[in-house]
C-alpha cells in the first residue's frame, strides 16, 4: 500500500512499488465513444479506434469511471495510446487528471473503478505489482516532500522490478541508472543529496529514475509544475526526445496547453471528470475546443520564428 502523506510528493520508485489497490476492470467487448459529450476530431470515427489504428495500444481505456462514496470524479472517459504514442492530458483543476494518473497506476486506496483499463493488451488488474513496474513509471508533481536521497540513489531504487536490493544490483542495472543520469545530464549531480538541488534539478533527477526504470510507459504529473521558464522549456525538449528518440509511450498531464502542439500525438481534455475533447492535438487549436472545457477565451497565433502554432489564454 502506498505511504504517501499529505503535502509528500512520492518518489517514482514509490509510486510504481505500491501494491495494487484497486479490483481489476471488468471485462468490456465493445469500445466506448470518446466520452459523454465528449468532442472529437474526424469525420465521425471513432477517435479511441483511430489513434491506435495501424500500431499496437499501448494504453486502452474505455467507458471509465472512478468514485468514491458518493462523489464520482471520473465518469466514462475514453482514450487509446498507441506505442511510442504521446499522450497530453489537460482540463481545468479538480477535473480528474491526477487522478486519472492515479488509477493507471493503481495507488488508489479507497474509491470503487468501473470500466476496462488495459495495458500492452492485459487488464491491468491482472498484473503484479512488478510486473506493472517493468512496463509503466511515474514522475510526480515538483515540490512537497523530498526523499533522503542521492540523485544515484534514487535512481538506482528505481531498479526494484529487478533486483531484490540495492546491493544486488547487476551490470545491466548499474548500466541502466549510468544511461538515465547521461541522458538527463545529471551524472555530475549524481552523489548530491536531492534536498540540495533546485526544482529543475530535482525533477530531472525524478526523471532519470523513472528512465532507470526500464518502463516503455511513462506517466507524469505536471512535470514542470513550479519549474521557471528555463527549467519548463529544458525539460519540455526532454520528454520529446525521449518520445522521439527513445520510443517512450509518454502520458502527461500539463497546464501547458503549448506543449502538446509541440510534442504531437493525442490530446485528452477532462471537465467535471468527463471527456471534453480526445483526439488530435491539432484539433485544439479552434473550433471551440478549449473554450468549452475551459470556459475561457483564447488567441491562436504563428510563432514568429518557427512558424508553430502558439495557444494564448485572453
Amino acid at each position: 500500500m502506498s505511504d504517501a502523506q499529505p503535502g509528500r510528493a512520492e518518489t517514482p520508485a514509490e509510486n510504481a512499488a505500491a501494491p495494487a489497490v484497486t479490483p481489476a476492470a471488468p471485462e468490456m467487448t465493445a469500445a466506448a465513444p470518446a466520452g459523454k459529450g465528449a468532442a472529437s476530431a474526424g469525420n465521425g470515427a471513432d477517435p479511441v479506434v483511430a489513434a491506435t489504428r495501424g500500431r499496437p495500444a499501448m494504453i486502452t481505456v474505455k467507458d471509465f469511471s472512478f468514485s468514491i462514496g458518493d462523489k464520482v470524479i471520473l465518469d466514462g472517459v475514453g482514450f487509446s495510446i498507441p506505442e511510442g504514442g504521446y499522450l497530453s492530458i489537460l482540463g481545468p483543476n479538480g477535473a480528474g487528471k491526477s487522478t486519472l494518473l492515479k488509477c493507471l497506476l493503481r495507488l488508489h486506496e479507497k474509491g470503487t473503478p468501473r470500466g476496462l483499463v488495459e495495458v500492452a493488451g492485459r487488464p491491468l488488474g491482472s498484473y503484479t505489482q512488478k510486473e506493472l513496474a517493468k512496463l509503466v513509471s511515474y514522475v510526480p508533481q515538483a515540490g512537497g516532500w523530498i526523499p533522503p536521497f542521492s540523485v544515484l540513489e534514487l535512481a538506482k531504487l528505481s531498479r526494484f522490478p529487478y533486483a531484490t536490493s540495492v546491493s544486488t544490483l547487476s551490470r545491466a542495472d548499474l548500466a541502466a541508472v549510468d544511461r538515465a543520469l547521461e541522458i538527463t545530464s545529471l551524472g555530475h549531480m549524481a552523489h548530491r543529496p536531492l534536498k540540495t538541488l533546485s526544482g529543475g534539478e530535482r525533477q530531472k533527477a525524478y526523471l532519470a529514475a523513472a528512465l532507470a526504470q526500464g518502463s516503455p510507459v511513462m506517466l507524469l504529473d505536471e512535470p514542470a509544475s513550479f519549474l521557471d521558464p528555463r527549467h519548463t522549456s529544458e525539460l519540455g525538449r526532454l520528454l520529446i526526445s525521449l518520445n522521439r528518440d527513445e520510443g517512450l509511450t509518454m502520458v502527461a498531464v500539463t497546464h501547458d496547453l503549448n506543449h502538446p502542439v509541440r510534442s504531437g500525438g493525442w490530446a485528452l481534455i477532462l471537465k467535471e471528470g468527463r471527456t471534453s475533447y480526445f483526439g488530435p492535438v491539432e484539433g485544439l487549436m479552434g473550433g471551440g475546443v478549449l473554450e468549452k472545457a475551459f470556459n475561457h477565451e483564447f488567441t491562436y497565433l504563428t510563432h514568429p520564428a518557427d512558424g508553430r502554432p502558439v495557444i494564448l489564454a485572453e
